[in-house]
């Protein structure tokens, strides 16, 4: 099974879930979380850091259309809209607070192929990025990356409050 058909089928129930976390799949070997203004995207990556599968949130503006067909999925209790999109890919609707649908596909995720995090979180122009950071508490690396300077208070946050097992890199102006 790949793992999108693996990640399709933990979000059919909890049985399903458990039964999914039982099975090996050797291809992934770790999640991406990449957080932009932009483009917050999550990718679970093989060991040639090749996307296996990808999720991705949708940013549709008021009043715009979004052509995906959503289903609802109950995870972690909460209902989420999701859109499987090309053949190996999943939208998340997240109009406002993209941080909580986030969050849950992210812990979702790490639930059925327990695999490492690594973030790239790049704050220009988002507001209140600090939101974001109850998303990845632990992480493999944490790489800080932007042109606009940060605050010495919000970089304490950072580290205060995401434990980071291999690699912290702050390319990052820092006030």
């Amino acid at each position: 099974m790949s793992c999108t058909e693996i990640t399709e089928l933990s979000l059919c129930s909890r049985r399903s879930k458990s039964i999914v976390r039982s099975v090996r799949c050797p291809e992934p070997t770790y999640i991406e979380i990449y957080l932009h203004r932009k483009n917050m995207s999550i990718y679970v990556m093989n060991r040639n850091r090749a996307q296996c599968s990808f999720w991705t949130v949708a940013m549709i503006q008021r009043g715009k259309k979004d052509p995906s067909k959503y289903r609802v999925y109950t995870i972690g209790g909460v209902d989420v809209r999701i859109a499987k999109i090309q053949e190996w890919g999943f939208r998340i609707e997240a109009v406002e607070n993209p941080e909580k649908p986030l969050k849950l596909v992210v812990d979702h995720l790490k639930d059925v192929f327990k695999l490492p995090l690594e973030v790239v979180l790049m704050p220009d122009k988002i507001n209140d990025f600090l939101r974001f950071i109850p998303i990845f508490p632990v992480c493999k690396t944490l790489l800080l990356n932007g042109g606009e300077a940060i605050t010495k208070e919000e970089l304490e946050y950072i580290k205060d409050n995401v434990v980071v097992e291999y690699l912290f890199d702050c390319s990052i102006p820092i006030n």
